[in-house]
Formats: C-alpha cells, sequence, structure tokens
C-alpha cells in the first residue's frame, strides 16, 4: 500500500498507461484533495471512480489539521494532504514535484517518482526494454520530459 500524489496519476491516465501503477503496488491510497485535482477532467473522473469501486484506490483523509495546514504553507493541497497522510500512515509517497519530494524526504517519507516505477517494473521484468522505451516516449510526447541519462538510468 502507497500514499499517491496526483501527478503520476493524472500523466499515467492521459497516456493510458495507468496499469504500471497496478504492476507496481497492490492498492493506492489518495486523499479528498488528490481525487479532486485528477478528477477535474471527465475522462480522468471516470477512470479514478472506476478504480476506487475496484477498490485499487482508496480515499482516506488525514486527520492532523495542524500538520497540514503547516505543510500547505509551502506546497499545494494535493502534495500537502498526501504528505500529511503518509506521515500519518508510516507509508511511501509516490510523488515527483521536486520540493514536494525534498520536503518529504525530509520529513522521513520513502518517495518514489514515475522515474523510480519504470525502473523497479523493468528491473523486476515486468516491462522489457521495448516496452519501456515505448512508455517513455508516450511520457516525452505529454508533457513529462525524461532527461536521457534518467533514461539510461531506468534501462541499466
Amino acid at each position: 500500500m502507497i500514499v499517491s500524489d496526483s501527478t503520476i496519476l493524472i500523466t499515467l491516465i492521459n497516456i493510458d498507461e495507468f496499469e504500471l501503477l497496478e504492476s507496481f503496488v497492490e492498492s493506492i491510497i489518495i486523499t479528498k484533495e488528490v481525487y479532486a485535482e485528477v478528477s477535474q477532467r471527465v475522462y480522468a473522473k471516470n477512470f479514478i471512480d472506476a478504480k476506487i469501486d475496484e477498490s485499487y484506490i482508496k480515499i482516506e483523509n488525514y486527520t492532523d489539521l495542524q500538520l497540514f495546514y503547516e505543510i500547505n504553507t509551502i506546497l499545494d493541497k494535493g502534495e500537502s494532504a498526501s504528505i500529511t497522510l503518509a506521515i500519518e500512515k508510516s507509508l511511501p509517497l509516490i510523488i515527483d514535484e521536486k520540493k514536494g519530494r525534498r520536503f518529504a524526504k525530509a520529513q522521513g517519507i520513502e518517495v518514489v517518482g514515475l522515474i523510480g516505477i519504470l525502473r523497479y517494473l523493468y528491473l523486476e521484468k515486468k516491462l522489457s526494454k521495448k516496452e519501456s522505451l515505448e512508455i517513455i516516449k508516450k511520457l516525452n510526447n505529454s508533457n513529462f520530459r525524461i532527461d536521457k541519462k534518467l533514461i539510461e538510468m531506468i534501462l541499466a
């Protein structure tokens, strides 16, 4: 089980590669703030609602409002909520934004981003080199950019 911020969910939905997460982890927890961010588009809302119905995604709320508000002075609502919940549940966090990653790591949260997920799936032979390169191409054709050095790291 892992807590997720919205960016990777939105990115994978947009490139029709959400099943990568299902190969990576058994279930995901999101906050109501992350749900709201992901659900802004009808397609994404329908997709996330289906995954919630399948019990792959669970919506849970944090309880430490003070911690949330403190984090929210630095980060956006979705990141703040995700980090607060990850701290409360002592769970790792899927997050890609640099500032949010740095903050979460400083709080002792184990973080993983999309590059880390792709690398893990490649190393575990859940993705072939060809499949990995196809996903990287889709990502580069979207608004997500992967540096050549990171591509080499994924496939190393």
